[in-house]
């Protein structure tokens, strides 16, 4: 037992490991009262969204594949496309301006040229909305960008566990499990986070089915 777990430990080393979501080593004064870095944003309720506490952070630390394509990346959300894609301008490590699909989750489709959006797509397009404006840490997995050009990233907002975007828009029924590999690093907890989802009718679960 004791050389499997060393040689598990060195293969972690030379070839990279999932983090798995995390828990923040203790609170941070800056942010506010409420808010538990231990856990980070709940999943039903008000958010927190606190830049000072995401420039503070330890990149790291946050959940990202075994073998990512890219170091994690800072930066500004600019613009919000629909819930599960973002316009992303930042200065870390370098400077960058990226339209960033989410990985692991897939939101309604929000209408255009005329065209209606789907059920419950407006709302999961609101709830991301919250992001414009605000600074998220990016991560990545094995493949970093889609046939569109888009890059494929985790988005943070901080620490804990109800920090990681995609959990939320899933845990709240503003989207569905869609999982490409080799982006699958987090497909179990986010088909925990959905199945929750489905059990409470949350979002599209309760309006749409």
């Amino acid at each position: 037992m004791r050389g499997f777990v060393m040689s598990f430990g060195l293969a972690c080393v030379l070839t990279g490991c999932p983090r798995p979501v995390p828990q923040d080593g203790g609170p941070d004064p800056s942010v506010d009262a409420n808010y538990d870095p231990s856990v980070g944003n709940l999943f039903e309720g008000p958010l927190v969204l606190d830049d000072p506490r995401v420039e503070s952070l330890d990149p790291t630390r946050l959940p990202s594949g075994a073998s990512p394509c890219l170091p994690p990346h800072m930066g500004r959300v600019t613009h919000v496309t629909d819930g599960d894609t973002i316009r992303v301008e930042g200065t870390v490590p370098e400077v960058f301006n990226m339209n960033v699909r989410m990985i692991g989750v897939d939101t309604p489709e929000v209408g255009h040229g005329g065209e209606p959006s789907q059920c419950f797509g407006d709302d999961a397009r609101t709830f991301t909305s919250q992001l414009d404006g605000h600074l998220v840490w990016l991560t990545f997995d094995a493949e970093c960008t889609d046939r569109f050009g888009r890059h494929l990233a985790y988005v943070h907002v901080g620490r804990g566990t109800g920090d990681l975007w995609e959990r939320q828009l899933l845990a709240r029924g503003m989207g569905r499990v869609l999982t490409i590999s080799p982006n699958d690093s987090y497909e179990a907890t986010f088909e925990q986070d959905q199945a929750s989802a489905q059990r409470a009718d949350a979002g599209l679960w309760g309006s749409c089915f």
